[in-house]
């Protein structure tokens, strides 16, 4: 509004009714609608003169909002340039791809090997014969011993072992127990819960009641493939390396 009223054309119009309203008035004998036509346009003028005297602060204030303007249009500028990152939640950083299978494969056979030489294992078998015994000493697992029967669980064979394969037939009679190899691995699990217990048998159907078949951590045949004994050797020794990690 204030444009409009200091606008040099606007004056020039102001200045033109206020002679027009002037005659209108002298012929009319001064009807009040001509005299209402010379009071505006007696205002217009009026306001253009005050408002020239002005000029200066009116640019001012422009500049000064110019400028404004400008140094916010420099600071979305510096911002958006200096800083990639886009408007509204920070993105979370992605996170790194998983382990391959070659090295996870790779990190399983460099622990397993580490507990070769770590990992004690005992097999309770009337059979000095037992071919696992020696497959598992020649494939690296160096601490695989064998006894035909146990005088008393805390043996000092019993106790620094981790791994315990025991056959249910022959075995447990030095301790007079009368479901022989199942009372003894039963015992030996209830005795050392954090240690492992495999119970193997040629026998099928000997007494498969027992507690021992659900307590103890595995159930193989004694004819099992030699495989079958040394995929729980390892799989129990790194649960072995985990705990001591």
């Amino acid at each position: 509004m204030r444009k409009i009223i200091a606008d040099s054309k606007t004056f020039i119009i102001a200045l033109i009714s206020l002679v027009f309203g002037g005659i209108w008035a002298y012929k009319s004998n001064w009807d009040w609608e001509p005299i209402i036509v010379i009071s505006v346009s007696f205002c217009e003028i009026i306001a253009f003169l005050l408002l020239r005297q002005d000029p200066i602060e009116e640019v001012e204030v422009i500049g000064t909002t110019t400028n404004i303007n400008e140094r916010n249009q420099n600071v979305n500028v510096n911002v958006n340039v200096g800083n990639n990152t886009p408007l509204g939640p920070t993105p979370i950083a992605p996170t790194k791809s998983p382990t391959s299978m070659n090295e996870i494969n790779h990190n399983r056979e460099v622990e397993i090997e580490h507990m070769k030489t770590q990992t004690k294992i005992l097999f309770i078998d009337d059979d000095k014969n037992f071919n696992v015994v020696r497959i598992l000493k020649d494939s690296g697992w160096k601490h695989t011993k064998s006894i035909t029967d146990a005088k008393s669980l805390d043996m000092p064979i019993i106790q620094e072992s981790f791994i315990f394969f025991v056959d249910i037939n022959g075995v447990g009679k030095l301790l007079n127990l009368d479901s022989e190899g199942l009372d003894l691995a039963l015992m030996l699990k209830q005795k050392y819960p954090n240690k492992k217990v495999v119970i193997y048998s040629a026998n099928k159907n000997n007494n498969p009641f027992h507690k021992a078949w659900d307590e103890c951590d595995f159930k193989l045949e004694k004819n099992a493939l030699p495989y079958q004994f040394q995929n729980l050797v390892e799989q129990y020794s790194l649960d072995l390396f985990k705990k001591s990690r």
